[in-house]
């Protein structure tokens, strides 16, 4: 089996990153969301405070493209644990347990493939999105585009090394927990 020891410290960065942007991300989504409640409850308790109540017209949209980045991250971190939802049954009955590994590495290989195309099809589309504002504030559609390609290229990083090494290598298997 594969050891990518040398790997292990860029890895461990890029996760953390990706845990770290999750929290953040989900915290502005459940503080702007939280704002978004007060200023309708404030806006129903009196009409005379409509100038602090008034409505966060951006909270709608914003919080859509968020939760955008916060599920393809987040997807990454399904795939570190073997976590995504897959049908083994029928390649169990189709080929048995003699060929298991052979269906699972090509099952790996296809995943990966459909994740490396996404990804390209996910950067034209930034690219051809850059130059496109969001409608309520100023800032690019291509961001927010960008959970796209970004996502993919996690998760076909995490699934390619679940094919080397036949196991996450920066997960602790054992019943006690996580290592990276």
């Amino acid at each position: 089996m594969l050891t990518p020891k040398k790997f292990a410290g860029i890895y461990k960065a890029i996760d953390l990153i990706r845990k770290a942007a999750i929290v953040v991300l989900f915290a502005f989504i459940v503080g702007s969301m939280a704002l978004e409640i007060a200023g309708r409850i404030g806006r129903l308790i009196s009409e005379d405070f409509e100038p602090f109540w008034g409505s966060l017209e951006w909270t709608d949209e914003i919080l859509r493209y968020v939760n955008i980045w916060v599920v393809f991250l987040g997807a990454g971190l399904a795939v570190k644990h073997c976590e995504h939802l897959h049908v083994s049954f029928l390649a169990e009955k189709l080929f048995g347990d003699n060929r298991r590994e052979l269906v699972r590495q090509i099952r790996l290989a296809i995943v990966i493939l459909f994740l490396a195309v996404i990804a390209v099809a996910g950067i034209a589309k930034t690219v051809r999105a850059a130059g496109s504002q969001a409608q309520m504030v100023p800032i690019s559609i291509g961001w927010f585009y960008l959970a796209i390609p970004v996502g993919c290229l996690l998760m076909a990083m995490d699934y390619l090394l679940i094919l080397l090494c036949g196991k996450h290598p920066f997960v602790d298997h054992s019943p006690e927990g996580e290592s990276a």
